[in-house]
């Protein structure tokens, strides 16, 4: 099957982005689309001594889960791209390590990520999370750019 990753992360991009990706899947005849966001878990230097409830974190994990499937449905049905299959994955980890690793799982077409995200530590201490995608990635890269 000829598919292409998607790696979303909430940010102001994300829905542009998956915009851009089925108008993509349309045009080249891409017959599905996997989805990645990944949760990070909270870091215990932030709240040193108290730990975070498990409710809590199931409970934002849910939520967004709910928002970003039902935000990609209704950008799938907008593109006219209802015959490309979509499947979601939602792994919990360090967000460039967890997009290759799905990309190696897998022999995607290509991965379609924004060219900048939410934002965090990582991206301080390691540089952004598509730059590292671009480097270590196993298919062709689209670093995707909204016009403004």
């Amino acid at each position: 099957m000829r598919k292409a990753l998607v790696a979303i992360d909430g940010s102001d991009i994300t829905k542009p982005l998956v915009r851009f990706a089925f108008e993509r899947a349309r045009k080249e005849k891409l017959q599905g689309l996997d989805f990645i966001y990944v949760f990070q878990p909270y870091p215990a230097a932030l709240f040193p001594g108290m730990p975070i409830p498990t409710t809590i974190e199931e409970e934002h994990a849910k939520a967004t889960r709910k928002a970003l499937e039902a935000m990609v449905l209704k950008e799938r049905e907008e593109a006219g791209a209802e015959k490309v299959e979509v499947s979601m994955v939602f792994p919990y980890g360090s967000p460039s390590g967890e997009i290759i690793r799905q990309a190696e799982e897998y022999p995607y077409r290509s991965i379609f990520i924004g060219h900048r995200g939410m934002g965090s530590l990582e991206r301080f201490f390691i540089g952004s999370v598509a730059a590292r995608v671009v480097e270590h990635a196993p298919c062709t890269v689209i670093v995707f750019r909204p016009r403004d």
